[in-house]
């Protein structure tokens, strides 16, 4: 554990701080003045929201709804598809047409 001062210094003074680590491996910071442990504060994104204080509300997608696989790659043509949903049977194949 890290040594703590018996006399705290007055509140909101600078000082400057180095990263160590604890005796369970945890990397913290430490002041270098008086020894102690300084959390680190939460860093907003750009749009000021803090991911770690965020709140699911009730219009919120669910992480299961948003990890649920709901396409299936095929290798036919948006009309094939049509086709196939509607159970119309096309026996003739196209030639492919390039355009370059």
């Amino acid at each position: 554990m890290l040594v703590s001062c018996p006399h705290p210094p007055p509140p909101r003074k600078p000082t400057e701080v180095e990263w160590r680590y604890t005796e369970e491996g945890e990397r913290v910071r430490v002041s270098l003045r008086t020894g102690r442990i300084i959390p680190q504060p939460p860093v907003p994104r750009e749009d000021g929201i803090v991911p770690e204080q965020w709140t699911d509300g009730p219009k919120d997608t669910s992480v299961e709804a948003a990890l649920e696989k709901t396409y299936a790659p095929s290798l036919k043509t948006f009309q094939e598809e049509i086709m196939e949903l509607q159970g119309i049977v096309e026996p003739r194949r196209f030639r492919k047409s390039y355009w370059y």
